[in-house]
């Protein structure tokens, strides 16, 4: 049987793509700001189901091209990019999240799908045939990209989440702290390897998301003042690490 028709008689059913279309914003805010704003966001939204109260993992596995494509776009300010990932958020777990982040002007589009465990750590390895397997889009796209343009895993992100949600204008705010860094040791699944502290560690990333607009009672109850950044952990990551223009 030739390679092709065995690709396609071990083709995995992935599931139905998950796709979030929305715009967002995103602020450097102190460890006070943080505690006062969650604490207001209690009475106002509904805690996000993975969040007990105390937060939870995400560790994510970025790829970038040969060139630093990913990179050297979000650096230059170009509005129309992506960036591909694979997350998780328990070590143990026996399904990852495989992700394109698409940024379309003031808009984000994220396209995900879930993988094994076995071809998450196959794709860390960069052997990118193993998507050949998802009969998905989200899969083909990505294997198509990484081969056109030689991508390669680049830096784990690790941070804790708090999270908040309200079903009005599918509102989602986040916030992120303990933001740590390697991009030397990529095994995603290892919980030994060191992760580097980035930034100083009372700063938390803030990051609002909304369909259309953000409405004025959410402004009021954060209480908004600060400036909004263009605040990437990716790029903060690789640039911390130094391996930025490798």
């Amino acid at each position: 049987m030739s390679k092709t028709l065995t690709v396609e008689a071990n083709k995995v059913k992935a599931g139905k793509s998950i796709e979030v279309k929305r715009k967002e914003t995103k602020f450097f805010i102190s460890q006070a700001d943080f505690l006062l704003m969650s604490s207001a966001l209690n009475h106002a939204m509904e805690r996000d189901g993975n969040d007990k109260g105390e937060g939870y993992f995400i560790r994510s596995l970025y790829f970038d091209t040969i060139e630093n494509k990913a990179f050297e776009e979000k650096m230059a300010g170009i509005e129309k990019r992506k960036k591909f990932r694979l997350r998780l958020y328990d070590i143990d777990s026996a399904k990852v999240k495989l992700e394109i982040k698409n940024k379309i002007n003031d808009c984000i589009l994220k396209q995900s799908i879930w993988i094994s465990r076995k071809d998450a750590k196959e794709m860390q390895e960069g052997n990118y045939d193993v998507l050949l397997n998802y009969d998905n889009d989200v899969a083909r796209k990505v294997f198509a990209e990484f081969k056109r343009f030689c991508y390669k895993p680049v830096v784990i992100i690790d941070y804790e989440r708090h999270a908040f949600v309200h079903d009005f204008n599918n509102i989602r705010v986040t916030f992120d702290s303990r933001i740590r860094a390697n991009s030397i040791d990529l095994n995603m699944f290892d919980r030994k390897i060191f992760m580097k502290p980035l930034m100083a560690q009372q700063l938390v990333v803030l990051e609002i998301k909304f369909d259309r607009f953000m409405p004025e009672w959410l402004k009021s109850v954060l209480r908004m003042k600060n400036t909004n950044s263009a605040i990437s952990k990716y790029c903060i990551g690789r640039i911390d690490n130094k391996l930025a223009w490798i």
